[in-house]
């Protein structure tokens, strides 16, 4: 799922996941249960974390540097984010506040889900909703077809 705009955004993460070193790692007590041997590893790698307890469904946005060679075919916007979370209503609440700290009146942005694979995606679902029915959107569309949502701000 991307979302994608004709302005840079800021990337966040509220997925509850640490990105740490392996040294970070090292240092930490109780240290994370880990299925290598982190005193094999270099200190400068890189590890992702999930605490115990940590809630991972919140919001994620993040630039797709590296996307699937067929986004192009659809995407037409200048800059393309991966979009990622749970759908949930703490969910839609931080994309909310998201997307009014980002965006502008009269401006819009698409967001996308395409399903790539053994399918070709002849009918690609378009629909267009105003942010300010956003909290009553159906978000599963994303996750059940392929489809591109512009939100009109």
């Amino acid at each position: 799922m991307f979302i994608a705009a004709d302005v840079e955004l800021p990337e966040i993460d509220f997925s509850g996941v640490l990105r740490l070193t392996v040294k970070d790692l090292k240092t930490m007590s109780p240290r994370p249960i880990s299925f290598w041997d982190r005193d094999k590893l270099s200190d400068d790698c890189k590890a992702l974390v999930i605490p115990k307890d940590a809630d991972t469904t919140g919001l994620q946005i993040s630039k797709c540097t590296n996307p699937p060679h067929e986004t192009g075919e659809y995407i037409k916007r200048k800059y393309i984010y991966w979009l990622g979370g749970r759908f949930n209503s703490k969910w839609k609440k931080q994309f909310q506040e998201y997307v009014q700290d980002n965006f502008g009146e009269g401006t819009y942005f698409e967001l996308w889900s395409l399903w790539f694979g053994n399918h070709k995606m002849d009918e690609i679902l378009q629909e267009e909703c105003d942010f300010v029915d956003i909290a009553n959107f159906d978000f599963d569309d994303l996750l059940n077809t392929d489809s591109c949502i512009t939100v009109i701000m």
